[in-house]
C-alpha cells in the first residue's frame, strides 16, 4: 500500500498548510484518515471522491474533521452527476454526539466505530484502539497483504498503543509537545522522545512525526525521537509518497 500525507500540523497549520489527513492507497481502493483543514486544496491532486472505499476519523476534533463537510459536496456532487455509484462510507466515534451530528448528510453512510469489531475497507484489515485524548480517540492499523500501517491519532502516552504498533512497517505518531512552543497546553498528547519510545518498544520499522506544532523546531523534535527510537524518524514532506 501506499501512504501520501495530505497534511499533519496539529490544532492549526502553519501557512500554507494542512491539519491531519493521509490518504492510503491499496491495489483494491482508497482510506482517507483524517481530513483536517486544508486538506481538500491537496486531495484533487492525488484522487477523486469517487475512488475512496471509505473515511476514518480518528477523533471529532476540528483539525481532524474541518475539511469533511467540503469533501462531502464533493461527494454530493459526484453522486449527482453519475460519477459515483454509491454514498460516502464515514466510519467515527460516537462521541461526542453534538459534534457528529453536523456530520450526518444525505450523501454519508455513517459507521460508529466499534473497536471489537474489525472493518474491511480497500482490501485492507482495519483494527482500532481506544486512546488517551481529551475526548473519545482511536489509534487505527491498516493491514494489507501482511504490511501493516498505524496511525496513533492524538493521544498521551498509552501501553495499548504499543500494542497495536507492534511490528509495524510504518508508524504514523503524533508529538505535539515541543520544548519552547506554546502551541498546545499538552493535554492528551506527546512529545517526540515519547513518540520515539513507544516505536522502540513496539519495534516498529519507521517513525514518522505526525500532528506537528506549528512554532516547533522540528529537526529538534527529529533528534529526541531518535533517541529514543533507534530506526529511522522521519518528518512529513508533502511531496513523498510512502511505500509499505
Amino acid at each position: 500500500m501506499k501512504v501520501k500525507i495530505l497534511g499533519y500540523w496539529g490544532g492549526y497549520p502553519a501557512a500554507g498548510g494542512a491539519t491531519a489527513g493521509y490518504l492510503v492507497t491499496t491495489a483494491e481502493g482508497q482510506i482517507l484518515l483524517d481530513c483536517g483543514s486544508g486538506v481538500m486544496s491537496r486531495f484533487p491532486f492525488e484522487s477523486r471522491v469517487e475512488s475512496l472505499s471509505g473515511v476514518i476519523l480518528s477523533h471529532l476534533h476540528h483539525d481532524h474533521t474541518a475539511d469533511l463537510g467540503i469533501l462531502q459536496y464533493a461527494a454530493a456532487g459526484a453522486i449527482r452527476n453519475g460519477r459515483m455509484p454509491h454514498r460516502l462510507a464515514l466510519y467515527a466515534p460516537a462521541e461526542p454526539a453534538d459534534k457528529l451530528k453536523p456530520l450526518v448528510e444525505a450523501h454519508t453512510d455513517i459507521h460508529i466505530i466499534n473497536p471489537a469489531q474489525k472493518v474491511w475497507m480497500a482490501g485492507a484489515e482495519i483494527e482500532f484502539v481506544p486512546v488517551q485524548h481529551t475526548i473519545p480517540c482511536y489509534a487505527i492499523k491498516i493491514t494489507y497483504h501482511g504490511k501493516v500501517l498505524v496511525y496513533s491519532g492524538d493521544t498521551s502516552y498509552c501501553d495499548s498503543l504499543i500494542e497495536l504498533a507492534r511490528d509495524a512497517d510504518i508508524f504514523l505518531c503524533e508529538a505535539t509537545i515541543c520544548r519552547g512552543s506554546v502551541h498546545t497546553t499538552g493535554r492528551g498528547h506527546m512529545d517526540a522522545g515519547e513518540a520515539g519510545t513507544i516505536a522502540s518498544k513496539a519495534k516498529v520499522k519507521k517513525l514518522v512525526l505526525v500532528h506537528l506544532p506549528g512554532d516547533g523546531n522540528l529537526e529538534q523534535m527529529r533528534y529526541e525521537a531518535s533517541q529514543t527510537f533507534g530506526g529511522p524518524v522521519d518528518l512529513p514532506e508533502p511531496s513523498r509518497v510512502y511505500v509499505v
